[in-house]
Parts: structure tokens; sequence; C-alpha cells
């Protein structure tokens, strides 16, 4: 299961209208506490696999802070706007794949289809 973690409404229905079509499930995480609850599978009535991806958009404020919660626990991939090369630096010292917002839209339906693949 991906979770992503996006302040913009339409970029987080591209991201999962992209998984859906490959096939695979994604799940938001608006808060801390929401991605702790999905890596932890907390039952909430709603598919809860095994999170095996994390997608944090950098532009959120508690980007870093989700990104440390979820390395080691699920791949993690963090993308931002290009001219933020020093966010995109902290993301990947924090653990994730870190990439420009352009990259990782061109990459994003592969992406998906690679989690839906397993």
């Amino acid at each position: 299961m991906l979770v992503y973690a996006c302040n913009d409404l339409l970029f987080a229905s591209k991201i999962a209208s992209a998984t859906r079509a490959a096939g695979a499930t994604a799940r938001p995480a608006r808060s801390t506490a929401m991605l702790r609850a999905r890596l932890d599978r907390v039952e909430d009535g709603k598919p809860n696999g095994p999170v095996a991806a994390v997608w944090v958009d950098l532009e959120r404020e508690d980007a870093l802070e989700l990104i440390a919660m979820a390395a080691g626990r699920a791949d993690v991939l963090a993308f931002g706007p290009h001219v933020d090369a020093g966010r995109l630096r902290a993301a990947a010292a924090a653990g994730a794949e870190a990439m420009p917002r352009g990259r990782f839209v061109a990459e994003l339906d592969a992406r998906a289809a690679a989690l839906a693949a397993g």
C-alpha cells in the first residue's frame, strides 16, 4: 500500500488516480498521527495493508518529520520544487529518495505500476 502526504488537493488526486489505475491501493496521510496509524496498520474500516511506500510533498511543513517517521519502515520518496535544493538534500539526509516535482510527475505512472507489481 502507498501512503501519500500532499497538501495540494489536485496533485494528491493525481497521485491517488495514478495509483488506482495501476491497481495499487493508496491512502492519504494528512498529519503525522495519520501516517503513524497507517504505518502501524491501525484499523479504520478501510484498506489498511502493509505500507510499502510513503510519498511526501516537501512543501508540507511537517515533511521532514514524516520522512523521519517512515524511513526504515517503508520506501520513502520526497518531491519538491527544483529550486529548493536545500530541502531536497535534507529529505535525502532524512532517508528519502528525493527528487524535483517535475521528475516525480514524469515518473508517477511508472512508479505506481511498480508499486502495483509488488
